[in-house]
Formats: C-alpha cells, sequence, structure tokens
C-alpha cells in the first residue's frame, strides 16, 4: 500500500460515517465506496487510480467544492473536509487533516438558500426540551414542550439534523418532520449542569437569567448540545452565536405543520402558487427568509403588530421613500449569513466583501428612515463606521472566491504588501527582457517564454527551428521534450525563478495575514452585524408588505383582544394574483364571539368552499405578521392557534391510509383547540363510508358547537347536508352556502357566499363538466331518482332489465327479518340522544344490519 492510501485510510477510520474529500492539488478525490455513492450523486466520471487493484476514484474541482457539497448533504450525507496543510516539497508526503465536517444541519451554502438548521431534543420529566439553532444566522431558542407541541414545533421548525438521546426514539416524530436525519448522542451530551457551564462559559454570563432560561435546566442542555455538536463538526466554538431566548408559545401564532402545508403557506419547490410568493418583493436574501420565518410565526403582541403596521401604512403611504428604500435593499447582501460562515470558518474573501458593500449603504438606510415608523428597526443599529471605512479602504472591490487565489487586498492599503507585489512585478518583466535577450544573443529564432506549475519558468524552442539546423548553445539546460518541442531553461532563469517565487510567497502569507485580521475585526463585531441583519431583513419585509398592498389594494386590519373574525369583501390573496387581470368574486367572514361563531357550509364541488374558507385562515396569518389584508375593511381578534383540516392526504409510505391521517389531524384539533383558535374544516369524514362519516362529522361539529368547554372560531364545510338542521339546535351555528345558478345550459358557481343550506350537491353537473362519459352521467342520474324515491339505502337495478310482467321491482335493503331492527330505531328520541350514545347505537345497528343481510 502506497503512504499516501495509508494516509487516506488514517483519516477514513476516523470518519467511517462520513464521505472522505481528500484534497489532491486542485482536486478533493474520493476512494472505494465513497467515489461510487458521490459519483451517483454528483454525476461526475468514476474511474479507477491503479489499474492492477482497480481501486474506484472520482474527484471534484477544490474552487466549486460548494455546489458539490450541497449536493451530498441534500441527499443526507455527511462529508469530511481532509486538507493538505503543508506546502509539496517533493521530497515526501504532504500532511493533512480534517479541518471540518460538513453535515445536513450544519451546511450554510455560499450563495443563498435554505440550510443550516439544527434542532436538539431530550427529556424534560414528562415533557420534552427542544433547542433550536438557525446556523446561518446564529439564532438560538429553546424551551420545554409536552410531546405532542414539541413535534409540532420541530416539523415547522424543518431541522436539517436532529440530537437526541437513546431513550428517545426519532420514530416517535420523524413523520413530522421532512428530510430531518436523526443523529443520536448519549445522554451525558444532553445534561443540564455541564450544558449550563458550557452557555455561560461561552458567553461570558454569570447565569442563563440573564437570556430569559433558567440555569441547570433541560432546555439549557438541549441549547449546549447543539452548540457542542456544531463545535464537533466546525472545529470551532460558535462564538456568533452570543445569546440564547426562549422559545415561547405565547409569543406567537401556533401553526403546525399540517396547517402550513394546508394553507400553502410556503413554496414547497414545485413553483406552486403560495402565500409566500403573493407577498414576496423582498430584495434581499435576510428579507426572504425572514418573510417565511414572519409566515409560520404571526405575532400575539399587539404593540409590535401595531409598529409593523404604521411602518407598513407610511411607506404605502411615501412612495418616492419606499422606491429609494427598496433600491438601498437591493444593495445589501446577507450580512447573517456571511458573518455565521466567517465565524465558522467556511467564510471566503467574498463574505467580507459583502459585509462591506452592506456596511457601505448603511448610511444612507438610517437617513432615509430617520424620524419615521421604519426607524423603529434602525434607531438601534450600532454605528459601523470605522469598520465600514477599513473594509472599503482595504477590499479589492472584485474579490475572489477563495482566499488562496490572492487579489484580495487593494494597493495602496500596506506597504510591505505593495513592496512585495513590486519585486514580483520587476522580476517577471526582467525575466520577459531576459527571453527576449536571449533571442537577440543566439540568433534563435521564435523562443516563446512559458510557465506552468511543474516545470516552473522556460524557454520554448520549437522542432521545426531545432531541425533547420539551429544549434542551441550549452548553457541551455533541457527541462522537457515535447513532440513539437523542446523547452530549456538557463542559471539566470533558475535565479529570476527564485525571485519571483520568494516574492510570492511574501505576497501570499502577508496577504493572508492582512485577510485574517480583517476577519477577526468582523467577528468582533458580529453581535452587532448580526442584529442590523436582523432589522435590515424586518425593513424588507415590511417594504414588501407596502409594495404588494399599494398593488393590490389591501386595507390594514383593526386588530382586538377580543374573539371576533369579522371581514367585509374578504379576498384570497393568491387566488387573486393568479386571476390577473380577471375579478375576484370577494366574500364577507363574520365569525362572533357572542352571536354566530361557527360557519356551517355547504355547495358543490367547485363552487369554492375551500377557497372561502382557506380566505379566513390566511388573512389571519398576514394580520398578525403585520402585513395589510385584501378587503374593504377587517377586524380581527388574535389567533393562538389556526388549524385546519383541507384536503385529503395519503401517506402511504408511513402506514397512514387518507382516513387515518385526516382523524389524527382532526383528533390534534379537538384535543388542543382554545377560545382564541380559529378551526377550518373541510370535508371531514369523506375517507370512509357515508355513514360513518357523516356520523364522525356530526359528532366533531357538536363538540365544537358545545362540547369541548371552548368557544373557537369555526368554518366549517361539508357534503352531508343532514348537518344543516344544527342549526336550529345550536344558537351559535349560521348556515351558509355557495350559491349556483342553474338555467337550461346548466349550472353556474357564482362564488358567492348566501346565508341558508345548499339543497343539493351537484355531482353529476360536476362530473358533467369534467367530461365523464354520457352514458355513465344518464345511467347515475337514473340511480340519482331512484335513491331519491326512497331515503333509505337499496340495491338498485342493473342497466340492462328483462321484461317482466310485474313490472321492475325495488329491492329494499330492508328483509322482513329486519324489522326488529326498524322498530328499534323508530322506539328511539333523537333530542334526548347524547352524541356519544348516538353514535355507540350506530355502530349497534350497523352490526346488526349485517347480520340480517348474511
Amino acid at each position: 500500500m502506497t503512504p499516501m492510501l495509508t494516509q487516506y485510510f488514517e483519516w477514513k477510520g476516523r470518519y467511517p460515517d462520513c464521505i472522505l474529500f481528500f484534497r489532491m492539488g486542485d482536486f478533493y478525490e474520493m476512494f472505494f465506496d465513497d467515489a461510487v455513492k458521490a459519483s451517483a450523486i454528483l454525476d461526475i466520471t468514476l474511474t479507477a487510480r491503479d489499474a492492477e487493484r482497480n481501486i474506484p476514484m472520482a474527484g471534484v474541482p477544490w474552487h466549486s467544492v460548494n455546489g458539490y457539497l450541497a449536493r451530498l448533504v441534500g441527499a443526507g450525507h455527511k462529508v469530511a473536509i481532509c486538507e493538505q496543510v503543508t506546502e509539496p516539497d517533493g521530497k515526501g508526503l504532504v500532511d493533512r487533516r480534517v479541518v471540518r465536517v460538513v453535515t445536513p444541519g450544519t451546511f450554510v451554502p455560499e450563495e443563498a438558500g435554505t440550510g443550516g438548521r439544527l434542532a436538539a431534543v431530550c427529556r424534560a420529566g414528562k415533557d420534552l426540551a427542544v433547542a433550536l439553532l438557525s446556523v446561518e444566522t446564529g439564532r438560538l431558542e429553546a424551551g420545554v414542550f409536552p410531546g405532542g407541541e414539541a413535534a409540532s414545533i420541530l416539523g415547522s421548525f424543518s431541522p436539517g439534523e436532529l440530537l437526541h438521546p437513546p431513550s428517545l426514539k426519532p420514530s416517535d416524530w420523524a413523520h413530522l418532520v421532512a428530510d430531518c436525519h436523526p443523529v443520536q448522542r448519549d445522554e451525558e451530551f444532553f445534561n443540564p449542569v455541564q450544558g449550563t457551564r458550557r452557555l455561560l462559559q461561552l458567553w461570558g454570563a454569570s447565569t442563563l437569567a440573564s437570556f430569559g432560561l433558567e440555569d441547570d435546566s433541560p432546555e439549557a442542555g438541549a441549547a449546549s448540545a447543539v452548540l457542542e455538536y456544531l463545535q464537533e463538526t466546525q472545529f470551532t466554538a460558535a462564538k456568533y452565536v452570543t445569546s440564547a431566548r426562549p422559545l415561547l408559545f405565547s409569543k406567537y401564532m401556533h401553526i403546525d405543520l399540517p396547517t402550513a402545508r394546508n394553507l400553502e403557506l410556503l413554496d414547497g419547490g414545485q413553483g406552486e402558487p403560495t402565500l409566500f410568493r403573493t407577498l414576496n418583493r423582498c430584495r434581499s436574501p435576510m428579507g426572504r427568509r425572514t418573510l417565511a420565518e414572519w409566515l409560520l410565526r404571526p405575532l400575539l403582541d399587539m404593540e409590535e403588530l401595531g409598529r409593523r403596521q404604521d411602518a407598513v401604512g407610511w411607506l404605502a403611504s411615501n412612495r418616492a421613500e419606499l422606491h429609494s428604500l427598496r433600491d438601498l435593499l437591493g444593495g445589501c447582501r446577507d450580512v447573517e449569513r456571511a458573518s455565521s460562515r466567517l465565524s465558522l470558518g467556511a467564510g471566503t474573501p467574498r463574505d467580507l466583501g459583502a459585509i462591506r458593500d452592506t456596511l457601505s449603504l448603511l448610511p444612507s438606510i438610517l437617513s432615509l428612515c430617520e424620524g419615521s415608523p421604519p426607524g423603529h428597526w434602525t434607531d438601534r443599529v450600532a454605528d459601523f463606521a470605522d469598520l465600514g471605512d477599513e473594509l472599503n479602504s482595504s477590499l479589492e472591490e472584485d474579490l475572489p472566491r477563495n482566499r488562496s487565489q490572492g487579489g484580495i487586498i487593494r494597493r495602496g492599503y500596506d506597504r510591505v504588501l505593495d513592496e512585495w507585489r513590486e519585486v514580483e512585478a520587476s522580476a517577471s518583466q526582467t525575466m520577459n527582457e531576459y527571453v527576449e535577450q536571449v533571442q537577440q544573443t543566439t540568433g534563435i529564432p521564435r523562443i516563446k517564454a512559458g510557465y506552468n506549475r511543474v516545470f516552473g519558468y522556460y524557454m520554448e524552442v520549437s522542432r521545426a527551428v531545432l531541425n533547420s539546423g539551429v544549434e542551441v548553445p550549452d548553457w541551455f539546460i533541457r527541462k522537457q521534450t515535447l513532440v513539437n518541442a523542446e523547452r530549456f531553461i538557463t542559471e539566470e532563469m533558475k535565479d529570476l525563478e527564485e525571485r519571483i517565487e520568494s516574492a510570492s510567497l511574501e505576497i501570499s502569507e502577508r496577504e493572508g495575514d492582512l485577510y485574517d485580521t480583517l476577519v477577526e475585526r468582523v467577528l468582533s463585531r458580529v453581535e452587532d452585524i448580526q442584529f442590523l441583519g436582523v432589522s435590515l431583513s424586518a425593513l424588507d419585509v415590511l417594504a414588501s408588505f407596502a409594495v404588494v398592498a399599494t398593488e393590490r389594494g389591501y386595507v390594514r386590519p383593526e386588530l382586538n383582544d377580543d374573539c371576533d373574525l369579522v371581514i367585509k369583501n374578504a379576498r384570497h390573496p393568491v387566488v387573486e394574483e393568479c386571476l390577473g387581470d380577471l375579478p375576484f368574486v370577494p366574500n364577507s367572514i363574520s365569525l362572533r364571539s357572542v352571536g354566530k361563531r361557527v360557519a356551517l357550509i355547504t355547495g358543490p364541488n367547485m363552487a369554492g368552499k375551500s377557497t372561502y374558507l382557506r380566505t379566513a385562515a390566511l388573512l389571519a396569518v398576514m394580520a398578525q405578521t403585520g402585513s395589510f389584508v385584501p378587503a374593504e375593511h377587517a377586524s380581527m381578534g388574535l389567533c393562538d392557534r389556526i388549524f385546519t383540516r383541507i384536503g385529503a392526504r395519503d401517506d402511504l409510505a408511513r402506514g397512514a391510509s387518507t382516513f387515518m391521517v385526516e382523524m389524527v389531524e382532526t383528533a390534534n384539533i379537538l384535543n388542543n383547540v382554545t377560545d382564541r383558535s380559529l378551526v377550518i374544516l373541510d370535508e371531514v369524514g369523506r375517507g370512509t363510508s357515508t355513514y360513518d362519516g357523516m356520523s364522525i362529522a356530526w359528532a366533531v361539529l357538536e363538540h365544537l358547537c358545545d362540547g369541548c368547554g371552548r368557544t373557537p372560531r369555526v368554518m366549517f364545510a361539508t357534503h352531508y347536508h343532514e348537518l344543516t338542521c344544527l342549526e336550529e339546535r345550536y344558537p351559535q351555528l349560521e348556515n351558509l352556502n355557495m350559491a349556483v345558478k342553474e338555467d337550461e345550459e346548466g349550472i353556474f358557481f357564482l362564488h358567492k357566499v348566501e346565508k341558508g343550506s345548499a339543497d343539493r350537491s351537484y355531482g353529476i353537473e360536476v362530473a358533467r363538466l369534467a367530461g365523464l362519459p354520457r352514458e355513465v352521467l344518464k345511467r347515475a342520474f337514473e340511480l340519482l331518482q331512484l335513491f331519491e324515491k326512497d331515503e333509505r339505502c337499496v340495491v338498485a337495478p342493473p342497466v340492462e332489465k328483462k321484461s317482466d310482467p310485474e313490472g321492475p321491482r325495488q329491492l329494499t335493503l330492508f328483509a322482513p327479518e329486519s324489522t326488529g331492527i326498524i322498530e328499534e330505531i323508530a322506539s328511539l328520541s333523537p333530542d334526548e340522544l347524547t352524541p356519544f350514545r348516538a353514535l355507540e347505537l350506530l355502530y349497534s345497528l350497523v352490526e346488526k344490519c349485517k347480520e340480517a343481510l348474511n
């Protein structure tokens, strides 16, 4: 085995669960199984290093490694970066060592994108302690929650990796966290006492109470675990994480993962219309990231919401300032991401440039916002004049992707660096002049000077010249023979080359030292830079809200502490934008805590029930992010949670059917609803048989009306028209329906909500619009008439019927021996039955009917 392979196996043995990127010159090479796996994921060529042993090998260029890393961690792999730590001297093996481990939870892409989300969970008595770290921004939050809430929080955060002790099984929550990779650590890794000590040492504090956390608490253990893992993989302390804050339900509206999906709040990667896309007019990567965070965490803080609304209103009314602010924000770079990458040792000169470019725009932004509502977000921004001046005077305008490429520091910034650059330039010029002199002295025509990294400087004489009888002087030293030329050097060239190489080495070392000093200067202000990023990103989102409000005619909602939701002529923001110039039919929404707080909506498919339901939820989310809303007027009591059960999602890969998923989500709603909740239910019970489904929908609706002991706002859409009779029993329930117009040409959906219940579902008409064959529609209409003649369940006659002197007969499901069942039903008094007793009787009667049929 070669010394190089021995070295490779040494490092691979230390990181067996990682793909090892083994630096060899200008490439990161991979061998054996790593090469096979990586070549398939990265679509790169798989070769062999040793023809005899056929060692699989694949490589990627070092200067573009980030793109390859993103694809590997996106596929769930960890990558250990094994760098050359000494310069090759041609005499022995280059020293190498692993300098960082890139993982799905810690990787922060060089370009803007989603990445760097790490979470930890551990036991806290009967509850769970959860810590969430955004690696790209340095924001750390921790808290303790019941198991269900903890799983929901993890689902909404969507971490790339989830740290957990052996006592917690990832399968318990894996279905709630998309694309999350569990990482098991021993129980001691989450020790609250040791965790508190590590956090206090990192932040130089005497108690975690300064950050809203308790000393020696389980959440301190979870918070410490994510930072310990970050240090373990990045080989540096996470000094840019300067504090932690409590993760509080009481501060934000809670939106769980199913609700976020059902409402299509964020992009799912397929380019579908979403609320994020509708509201996103952000000019910076930081703004886009913050908009997504705000949509998943609407506020419950009336004072802060008022400040956001004031800022949006001021910007919408001052178009010139709005335009100027957005132009300035468009030039801002992602300083949160840049400072995080620099802190983790993964930064580049371009990250320094991102901070420089942003700081150069800061004075204009501060001046524009001064004395206005947006100024709330800039008043506490630190003074960066000295740092900005230093970065501007030191850094080149166009910076390289990697530090080793050079060209980072401006001429005129450092005298020593400038002197060495002069030496290098002078020696290079002398080399060119020397080659011209040699050509004149020897009389050899067309001598070509060149350089490569293996042989250094050389003079090249073509084969044609040599074959023409020209003699090469004996002080020419043959360096390399090519098919069409010979390459030579001289002793003077060697001396000049040494001077050039010496100058280049001095330049590289001096520029590297200056670069490191600048990085340290930036990192000494990392807390201020992170706060600047938060402030600028908030301004970007507020400006985006102002743009959308003016474009679409949104209004400022009146927010209050009651539990009403009253919106005049509300419009679905996403559908309205998709319609373009076509008009959207608005509908009013009225859910009052004292009065009608439950809306039961009936009507055909395609008439707009789901759109109407989603409109209410989306406008509640928008209002509590600080955005204006698409309506004529809106008065809204703050919602603490939005629950949705919209649409059917099969989850067969995880062993759950559509109906099971529906029932799990419905159970979650009924168990966690509060007086301040908004509940959106669409077609509960449709995933099972008609009577089972109707019974469940009926019982759920009754429970929400008065059985849960709480008074949430509810919008309940159904095809079970039988439920509409509940309006007579529950004064808090109101029947609504989607208006339909019928004429000789067919039906027309008016997409308008009216009071009262629908008398039919128009299913066959919808089927006709969908293009079902005429004979199928005809048969369906015959069966519908047959079923409507007898409301009991019947067995319909076949399509082809033989003549029968007695005429066609309708076969009843109820055989003579089932008369006892009919009598039992007739003896019941529905008004005296509780929902539970009614459901119990229903199951009993179904079993008796099955026995009668058999």
